[in-house]
């Protein structure tokens, strides 16, 4: 899925392909010579020599078609404006394509196989939505006539922000109206704003070394969040910044083996690694954290200098940081420094002395074994908000908080009264898991913290608190006699919860319940809720003779289905993916396989992701989904590294595919998974990928260690519970 290459789909049985092109970050020079880095930018003048009757698409729109030798013709697009060789774009197939003006006249097109039109009305009305918006807040045209999105069946990421021809895997891009969840649509936003920002930042500026990869990728992860709150205001996105972008990155950079924002890149290998939660969501929650300080205004007016005095030009942070400079007045270049120059991110303690509130930082390590071996003594200058007791207030600093036991007492009536929004809420109870697990505070002081939330309902409070939840039921497999008492805490924190939502959508409900529903049927229905079960699998037999069930709670559903079944709905589900036409089913069916309790079905699974059935876009998340379960990491692991050469040929030549191939095993506190893996990794080479398996080494030894340090506390709160 990199260079020039070939992708097929099938339509009534038989199989149809089309070429298309993947150029970021080093590929372009598999299709054509070329000086294939980002500062030699250059004006392209495409010409396709294609079949008759095909479609081709290119970053400009065709200036002439001219007869070639039999059965061919040669199609001419207008040259491109000056930019850099990973920009460009060539697809020849067969597709289909709606299209609308934008209000300026820019002609938006979404193109997709044969057969799928329909379902790209939605990403078509939202395209233009986007567009218009982005000129308007960046006070600067887009430079094109045309803007094309294509849906691509075989895609190596989720898009691709080509100049005018953006390439998308069909699920961040297709709405199918009865079959499409709710949070799929709001991923495709998501998708289209972060791409369409790139078509200023990144294409018209661009970084002049893979180092300052974040100035593209940090602001395509930031501004969507603009934009999609001011098209869809009823979905609350700030509120899951907190969880998806500013929790993705605190989780990731929290590690010894990160990197820092700013990152030298001395080899086309390297290039791939960064493409992580620290080029994405930690650059856009830096940047959050500078555009609040600096203010609405100076912050926009920053980035439109930047961009207008840059156009088709390339940068480096620092010519970001004198923009703002020159607009605001303020230091900012001093103040963000160690922000991107640096890794890792600073824990501040909070506490009172002599009726004063006192502020000292470090810098926060996941693992205590980390912190020892670090020695980092980095300050950080950290823009604090303390208002109403809280710390971060908004959580909108890219630091976590350990607050005085005396400091901590005051939050807990904010909280269950709801005095506090949404993400402070969220914002504190993450940080007491993290606090555990780096061994600051007792694991037990954030379980019984949790009390607090009992009454709790919003959709990204209850994301994080799974989150740590599902982190402890990792660390207390074999243990089933602990797993279920915690499964009872479960069952005891979310059934409130259920009982006000039901299993059905109710009429005009929030846009963030229906997202809540799904997340609460689940995590009953794998801790063991029998009648959540029960309308599982009711729910499963109507769909099987041929009942509608609504997209919203079909995950949910699956889930459970594969958590207490058999052989019988192992084989149904097999079917099913083979049969399913919508890319985001075979999604939700394929995510879920890994839950099954039965050993033999698991290595069925392992074996199933890897065969013709499974793209191999696909495959690694099918495999994960094993990993990701106790009761099948030795099934997992035995399979990855008898087919280790198989999975480094389709995927070890950059990229993140690999990378995310070895991190399922994570969440594991089994001490031989440690040794093993290390001793695997110390004579089997991963390329792209030795920075994750470093990641995941730190992981697996600092879980042992939280194990070792806090097991008996768990085990006694958890046996206390049942008094």
């Amino acid at each position: 899925m990199r260079g020039f290459y070939k992708s097929s789909y099938q339509i009534d049985g038989k199989e149809h392909h089309m070429a298309t092109t993947q150029f970021e970050a080093t590929d372009a020079r598999r299709a054509f010579p070329c000086f294939d880095e980002p500062a030699h930018k250059a004006v392209f003048y495409v010409s396709l020599i294609v079949p008759k009757g095909k479609t081709a698409i290119s970053n400009t729109l065709p200036v002439s078609v001219a007869e070639h030798e039999s059965g061919f013709e040669i199609i001419k697009f207008a040259p491109t404006p000056k930019m850099s060789t990973y920009l460009l774009a060539f697809i020849v197939g067969d597709f289909e394509y709606l299209e609308k003006k934008s209000s300026r006249g820019v002609l938006v097109r979404v193109y997709t196989t044969p057969g799928k039109k329909h379902q790209a009305k939605f990403a078509l009305d939202v395209t233009v939505k986007v567009l218009e918006f982005y000129e308007k807040y960046f006070d600067i045209p887009y430079p094109l006539d045309t803007l094309d999105m294509i849906a691509i069946p075989d895609f190596s990421s989720l898009a691709m922000e080509n100049w005018g021809a953006i390439t998308f895997r069909e699920v961040g891009l297709l709405v199918d109206e009865k079959n499409t969840s709710l949070s799929s649509k709001e991923l495709i936003v998501e998708v289209i704003a972060h791409e369409l920002a790139h078509q200023w930042f990144g294409n018209l500026v661009t970084m002049e070394w893979w180092t300052h990869l974040w100035l593209n990728e940090g602001f395509a992860s930031y501004i969507p969040y603009l934009v999609v709150e001011k098209l869809f205001p009823k979905w609350n996105i700030w509120e899951r910044f907190t969880t998806d972008t500013l929790g993705v990155a605190l989780q990731l950079d929290s590690l010894k083996n990160t990197h820092p924002i700013e990152v030298e890149v001395h080899h086309p290998d390297e290039i791939g690694e960064i493409f992580d939660a620290v080029s994405y969501s930690k650059g856009a929650s830096i940047i959050r954290m500078l555009a609040e300080y600096l203010g609405e205004k100076d912050f926009r007016d920053g980035l439109r200098y930047y961009l207008k005095k840059h156009s088709y030009k390339n940068t480096s942070t620092i010519h970001l940081w004198e923009a703002f400079e020159k607009i605001s007045k303020k230091k900012v270049s001093k103040m963000m420094h160690n922000w991107t120059s640096k890794p890792g991110y600073p824990v501040v303690h909070a506490e009172m002395i002599n009726g004063e509130i006192n502020f000292s930082q470090s810098r926060f390590f996941v693992s205590p074994i980390s912190a020892q071996k670090s020695k980092d003594n980095t300050k950080w200058e950290i823009p604090i908000i303390y208002k109403n007791n809280k710390v971060n207030f908004g959580e909108t600093g890219f630091y976590r908080t350990a607050y005085s036991k005396e400091l901590l007492e005051k939050l807990r009536e904010p909280i269950q009264k709801k005095e506090l929004g949404a993400s402070d809420r969220l914002g504190v109870i993450r940080d007491l898991f993290a606090l555990s697990e780096s061994g600051i505070i007792p694991t037990t002081d954030s379980l019984e913290f949790l009390s607090n939330y009992k009454k709790e309902d919003n959709y990204t409070v209850w994301v994080e608190i799974i989150n740590g939840l599902s982190h402890l039921d990792q660390l207390l497999y074999p243990e089933d006699f602990l797993r279920g008492n915690l499964d009872k805490l479960v069952i005891d924190l979310f059934s409130p919860t259920f009982h006000r939502l039901g299993w059905n959508n109710i009429k005009n409900e929030n846009h963030t319940d229906a997202l809540l529903r799904s997340l609460v049927i689940k995590m009953l229905g794998k801790s063991g809720h029998k009648e959540m079960i029960l309308e599982a699998k009711k729910q499963f037999q109507k769909m099987n003779t041929g009942t509608h069930i609504d997209p919203d709670i079909r995950g949910a559903m699956y889930s459970i289905i594969t958590t207490h079944g058999g052989m019988k709905d192992y084989k149904i589900l097999i079917k099913k993916y083979i049969e399913e036409h919508l890319h985001e089913e075979k999604n939700r069916i394929g995510n879920s396989l890994g839950n099954f309790q039965n050993p033999q079905i698991l290595k069925l699974v392992c074996e199933f992701a890897m065969s013709k059935n499974v793209r191999a876009q696909d495959a690694v998340g099918i495999l994960s989904s094993v990993g990701a379960n106790p009761l099948g990491r030795d099934i997992w692991w035995s399979f990855i590294t008898q087919n280790w050469k198989t999975l480094v040929s389709r995927y070890g030549e950059g990229g993140l595919t690999l990378s995310r191939v070895v991190k399922a095993i994570s969440g594991s506190a089994e001490e031989h998974h440690f040794k093993e893996f290390k001793k695997f990794f110390s004579t089997h080479k991963a390329p792209g990928a030795k920075r994750a398996i470093d990641q995941v080494l730190e992981r697996l030894e600092g879980n042992n260690a939280w194990r070792k340090r806090d097991h008996r506390n768990i085990a006694n709160f958890l046996k206390n519970l049942e008094k």
